[in-house]
């Protein structure tokens, strides 16, 4: 709703001027709405988002949504010829220089707040490939921790959530090899570190500076950035979002079955994946 309430506005804003019904125009006076989009300098996947949200509020012409019709699939097509949406990443960080700094950042019980949490996130973030937005929502309602593995279940609907899928329950298994990178001894102390700081917060990650609170997705995204950096990732040019990238990436290139890198990423496809592989 958010991603179409954008182009509807522009779209009743074109109508307005034009003395049209937003509602019932003729599929033509949308396509010219959508060129005007283009000739703004918007890309394919704006475009897209465009027509889909067109195609909520206009009739269908015999039967046809409006995104569906012939006459849309050959504009967008054309689109795509001047204006393709493409990966973001052709190449991609290795994780190696994250999980060397994060290493280096011990022991965990010596750690400043700050600092435990950097670790404590961006390791989550990094080990589960998910999108900022999941690790928001990690709770401490939904979470089980024994001294082999950490399982966190999401209680809240994401991105990629829709009827008859919702991301499956997300496991962090204990590295005995090496403590400082263990999953299960970093959530641990982290939690040991803010449990008298919490209060009745239930989310697992809280600000490390008083008074002390749930955080926002921006927050997440801002801490996962500020490692990155720390440990060396090239920030202008890549964003947050790239851990996830790389850690797909290097999970394919370790031979880790297809099947297994969607499931714990939680895309649905191939397709999917190959738009950060």
């Amino acid at each position: 709703q958010k991603q179409y309430q954008v182009y509807l506005k522009k779209w009743y804003s074109f109508c307005s001027k034009r003395g049209f019904d937003p509602c019932s125009v003729s599929s033509v006076k949308a396509l010219d709405f959508l060129a005007e989009l283009f000739e703004q300098g918007l890309g394919y996947s704006a475009l897209n988002t465009a027509r889909s949200a067109l195609s909520q509020v206009l009739p269908p012409q015999a039967g046809v949504p409006f995104g569906e019709l012939p006459l849309t699939k050959q504009f967008m097509k054309g689109v795509f010829q001047e204006k393709p949406s493409l990966p973001r990443y052709t190449v991609t960080w290795d994780p190696v220089l994250l999980l060397s700094f994060l290493r280096s950042q011990s022991p965990n019980g010596k750690l400043d707040l700050k600092m435990l949490t950097l670790k404590t996130v961006t390791l989550l973030t990094l080990l589960s490939a998910q999108r900022v937005q999941t690790v928001h929502f990690f709770d401490i309602r939904n979470m089980s921790i024994t001294d082999s593995i950490v399982k966190v279940s999401i209680g809240d609907k994401l991105k990629q959530t829709r009827p008859g899928y919702h991301l499956h329950e997300l496991e962090f298994p204990a590295y005995s090899p090496d403590q400082q990178l263990c999953p299960v001894s970093v959530v641990k102390e982290y939690l040991s570190r803010t449990k008298p700081l919490r209060g009745e917060i239930t989310t697992l990650f809280i600000s490390f500076v008083r008074p002390y609170r749930s955080v926002s997705k921006s927050t997440i995204s801002r801490w996962v950035k500020t490692t990155l950096g720390l440990a060396g990732v090239d920030l202008t040019r890549f964003k947050p979002h790239s851990i996830r990238a790389a850690s797909s990436s290097a999970a394919s290139q370790a031979s880790v079955p297809l099947a297994t890198i969607l499931r714990t990423a939680g895309w649905s496809s191939e397709c999917t994946f190959a738009q950060y592989y």
